[in-house]
C-alpha cells in the first residue's frame, strides 16, 4: 500500500512534513521556514511575468526572464541602467510607479524585492501565481538556486536555504569542470537529434548511440579546440548507427 502523505501547517513555526507508513520524517527548522525540495525547470515562453522593486539582484532576474522567453513587465519608480537598456531594446515594458494589486492580474509569475514582500506573496498565493521574494525565503513559493549554464545545459544547485555559500562554491567548481565544450557538443547534438530519431530505429539502439557519443572523445576534442575533429567523430558515429539499422 502506498504511504499516505500528511502535510499540516504549510508555513509558520514548527512546520511538519511526514509520510505515514515510512521512516521518513522532516521537520522544518525555525530558521528557514521553507521547503524548496521539488526541482523543476519551467517553459516561460510567452508567459506574463511581473518584477517589482529594486536591489542588486533584480536586474539579473529580469534578464533571466527575458532570456527564458517570458513577457516581462517591470513596475518600479526607478530602474538601474541594465533594466533601462532592456526597455530601450524593446525586450521588457516598464511602468514608472509603485506596485498595485491589479499588477498581478493575468500573471504567471512574480518576482518582488520590496518592503511589502509579505503582502505581495499573500496576494500571489490567493491568485495561484508563483512568487519569489528576493532574499526573503519565507515569502517565496519557489527559489532560483545557484545556476551554472553552458548553452542548452542548465545545472541548478540548492541547499534549501540552509547555506547558500555551499551552493555558490559548488557552482564555482562546476564552472571550472563543466566548460564550453558541453555547450559545443549540445549545439551539435541539437542539429542531429531529429535525424537520429527518424533514422535510427528502436529505442535501445538510439539509447546506445547517445551514450556512445557522450562517452566518446568528442568532449575532449571540443575542450582541446579541435571542434572539426569532434564534429566529424560524432557524425561518423551517427552515420554508422544509421547504416547498421
Amino acid at each position: 500500500m502506498n504511504p499516505k502523505l500528511s502535510i499540516r501547517k504549510r508555513r509558520g513555526v514548527g512546520n511538519t512534513y511526514s509520510i505515514k507508513g515510512s521512516n521518513w520524517y522532516h521537520r522544518l527548522s525555525q530558521a528557514t521556514h521553507v521547503n524548496f525540495r521539488y526541482p523543476v525547470y519551467l517553459d516561460l515562453t510567452g508567459k506574463r511575468c511581473l518584477v517589482t522593486g529594486e536591489g542588486y539582484e533584480v536586474a539579473g532576474k529580469v534578464k533571466a526572464l527575458v532570456e527564458s522567453g517570458a513577457v516581462v513587465r517591470y513596475v518600479n519608480e526607478t530602474a538601474v541602467p541594465e533594466i533601462q537598456h532592456l526597455v530601450q531594446d524593446g525586450l521588457i515594458s516598464w511602468e514608472r510607479r509603485n506596485f498595485i494589486p491589479a499588477d498581478l492580474d493575468a500573471c504567471f509569475l512574480v518576482i518582488t524585492s520590496r518592503p511589502d514582500n509579505a503582502d505581495i506573496f499573500r496576494m500571489a498565493e490567493q491568485r495561484s501565481i508563483l512568487c519569489n521574494a528576493v532574499d526573503d525565503p519565507k515569502n517565496c513559493r519557489f527559489s532560483h538556486g545557484s545556476i551554472h549554464r553552458q548553452g542548452e545545459l542548465t545545472i541548478g544547485i540548492s541547499t534549501n536555504g540552509v547555506a547558500p555559500a555551499v551552493a555558490v562554491r559548488l557552482k564555482e567548481k562546476l564552472q571550472r569542470e563543466v566548460g564550453p565544450e558541453y555547450k559545443e557538443l549540445l549545439h551539435l547534438l541539437t542539429q542531429l537529434r531529429n535525424q537520429i530519431t527518424a533514422e535510427v530505429s528502436g529505442f535501445e539502439r538510439r539509447k546506445e548511440l547517445w551514450y556512445r557519443i557522450v562517452d566518446s572523445e568528442a568532449l575532449a576534442l571540443f575542450r582541446a579546440g579541435e571542434a572539426d575533429k569532434a564534429t566529424s567523430l560524432v557524425r561518423q558515429m551517427v552515420a554508422e548507427a544509421i547504416s547498421s539499422t
